[in-house]
């Protein structure tokens, strides 16, 4: 059957990460495969991916009048990255954090006095909603110029789930106009508010009531908690992740960032989609979440900012925990925008190779959100996000920190940027 299509990229180092018998991420030896074919080609289809190929069989395709034909002329062409955490629903910033940090100042020490979170807290507080969700929607396209297609955003500096009601309802306003898929997440649980009165165990009581109004008006797809010493443990948390699993919402973790608190083996026995930072997780930690297909979200962005050793990504190989990296952009810890940045910093930093981190932050990171089946990968059926890149090989995107090396994006099928933009 000729099949139709309105986007044809050919002549291209086409690298398909399709999945390898099973729609699992991608773990052990296979977390390098990037399933590539030289002189090959790709075509959609009303957003949707319908062929792939080598050589010049791309011709035999039915092309619809004014379909988008590209010579990509030996370019790489891959899945568009998937960016599996961050923070964009927040205003003001925090250049004298910074400043202190740099100055060697503890973080948890900064929060205990009022700042850190506190301070970005306040500024959202006073953020109109007008000027929120242009800053979040001006943080979305940013991300998609660098060649993000699917991106979660997370709630959690409003603290008091009134707040975060506010914030995850902003957050879906500019969900509804942005160009690229965009994951919400409830982050219930990111810092006891000063109102609290130092009452954790009533503060997540009303965290979790909250999760009713979310999962009736849809506001979330997930439930995220920041589980490390100090700020909350795993019992504390456990009540409101089993209220979130009993709604149908899926469950991730900050877990084991600064230290191990036995987060990584609570998001195994929580069944958390993903378990992020991990970079304090204990042997016992890895071999569950391996037993459990649990996602490691590495952020090397926040170990580079904040100063802490990264996560070792060649324990999680060795153990066959599926890795996958995001920016964690945010305005305190890691103020990093663009995964191509966060690929180079997972190769310098954590350890993994070009290819393992493409992985991550591709098929491996659509998993982390719940999209393995539908995002992170150039097969038949899926979503047509594509990005090209201005190079033949796509290791350069470790090799040259900071290059622009994305040339145009596509998202659903549709241009979204051009080198000369």
């Amino acid at each position: 059957m000729i099949k139709q299509a309105d986007l044809v990229l050919h002549g291209a180092r086409l690298l398909t990460v399709a999945p390898l018998g099973d729609e699992h991420p991608r773990t052990g030896a296979a977390a390098g495969d990037v399933g590539a074919i030289d002189d090959g080609w790709v075509a959609a289809h009303d957003g949707a991916i319908v062929a792939t190929g080598h050589g010049s069989s791309w011709q035999r395709l039915d092309l619809i009048l004014h379909a988008t034909v590209e010579d990509t002329e030996g370019r790489v062409v891959m899945p568009g990255f998937v960016d599996p955490h961050t923070h964009l629903c927040y205003a003001g910033e925090r250049w004298d954090e910074f400043t202190a940090r740099r100055g060697g100042s503890d973080y948890l020490a900064i929060l205990e006095r009022g700042g850190g979170i506190h301070a970005t807290v306040r500024a959202t507080r006073e953020a109109s909603d007008e000027d929120l969700v242009a800053a979040i929607s001006a943080r979305i396209g940013r991300a998609a110029a660098s060649g993000t297609t699917t991106i979660e955003v997370k709630s959690g500096y409003g603290l008091e789930p009134a707040e975060e009601l506010r914030h995850l309802r902003l957050i879906a306003r500019a969900r509804a106009s942005a160009a690229v898929d965009v994951s919400p997440t409830y982050l219930a649980a990111h810092a006891l508010p000063a109102r609290a009165g130092g009452d954790r165990r009533a503060f997540l009581r009303s965290a979790q009531a909250a999760l009713a109004t979310v999962a009736a008006e849809h506001l979330a797809e997930g439930v995220d908690a920041f589980v490390e010493k100090g700020v909350f443990e795993t019992e504390d948390v456990a009540p409101l992740m089993h209220e979130a699993a009993s709604l149908g919402l899926a469950r991730t973790l900050h877990a084991d960032q600064l230290n191990d608190v036995g987060g990584a083996a609570f998001a195994a026995r929580i069944e958390a989609r993903s378990a992020d930072h991990v970079s304090r997780a204990s042997a016992d930690g890895l071999r569950a979440m391996e037993r459990a297909g649990i996602v490691a979200v590495l952020l090397p962005g926040s170990a580079l900012f904040v100063g802490y050793p990264p996560a070792d990504g060649r324990r999680f190989v060795a153990h066959r925990v599926p890795v996958a990296i995001g920016t964690d952009q945010n305005p305190g810890t890691s103020p990093l925008e663009g995964m191509p940045t966060a690929i180079a910093l997972a190769v310098t930093m954590c350890g993994l190779t070009p290819h393992e981190a493409i992985v991550a932050a591709t098929i491996n990171a659509a998993h982390a959100l719940g999209r393995g089946k539908r995002a992170g990968a150039i097969v038949d059926g899926r979503r047509a996000d594509l990005v090209v890149l201005e190079t033949d090989d796509e290791r350069e995107l470790a090799y040259r920190l900071g290059a622009r090396l994305v040339r145009s994006v596509f998202a659903n099928g549709r241009p979204l940027r051009e080198a000369s933009s």
